[in-house]
């Protein structure tokens, strides 16, 4: 792929902090998310689910967060904030200029903010895919490993973490719509923004009301159960 054909990393950052990605390695010394210096520097990605002591650790950590206790949970909506950084940058970037930067696990760090908010990424390197393989490569070598990761440690259901999938990658493309870079209709039937993964998920459907076009899972992510929450905008537990 000739340089030209690259998205601009500054340009994608702009559309939001869920769309940005920084170029670099993990600090010397970090430690992963769970560990004494938490949030102080960037950590290998692929710590993250290193072990079953890792994956504990990060689920023991996500539960301080959210406060509370139900593991299920957790593990729900830590891989639903995961996949929405990454589901974000893969549809930026394609919406942009055609291409997506390889996210897998290794070569990736990671630091949660203190502050809150969406996970900080950064990349060793960049290596730009087509659409396709830049999906495939981010399936196979994160999504995956991470969901199977998470389901080692804590009884949750394939199909919700991958509707957390469809989820994020619906609300990103509705992101984009906001940012200028839609019509949303024209994102929503793009082949990139329809993987074989994601298939009966969730659908795209007018609101009986404004006829814009609104997003339904088939699955719900268990945000409901945390303390104090309530069903998201697109829970199928509101579905008519």
């Amino acid at each position: 792929m000739d340089a030209t054909d690259r998205p601009d990393l500054a340009s994608l950052a702009a559309l939001g902090p869920f769309f940005a990605l920084a170029v670099g390695g993990p600090e010397p010394g970090a430690a992963p998310v769970g560990g004494v210096d938490a949030g102080t520097g960037l950590a290998p990605a692929a710590g993250l689910i290193g072990s079953p002591a890792a994956v504990d650790r990060w689920l023991d950590w996500g539960a301080r967060r959210l406060g509370t206790d139900d593991r299920p949970v957790v593990a729900s909506l830590l891989y639903q904030g995961w996949a929405a950084r990454f589901t974000s940058i893969y549809a930026g970037a394609v919406a942009l200029a055609g291409a997506a930067p390889a996210l897998g696990l290794d070569g990736l760090a990671y630091r949660y903010p203190e502050e809150g908010g969406p996970v900080d990424l950064a990349v060793a390197e960049v290596a730009w895919l087509p659409p396709a393989a830049a999906w495939r490569h981010l399936v196979d070598a994160n999504l995956a490993p991470v969901a199977q990761a998470l389901r080692g440690r804590v009884r949750v259901g394939r199909r919700l973490l991958w509707g957390n999938v469809a989820s994020a990658l619906a609300g990103s493309l509705a992101a984009l719509d906001r940012a200028g870079h839609g019509p949303l209709d024209r994102l929503v039937a793009a082949p990139w923004a329809r993987p074989d993964e994601l298939a009966g998920l969730g659908r795209w459907s007018p609101d009986p009301a404004t006829g814009a076009l609104r997003f339904r899972r088939t699955t719900c992510c268990l945000y409901e159960r945390l303390p104090g929450a309530g069903r998201c905008g697109d829970c199928s537990l509101d579905a008519p």
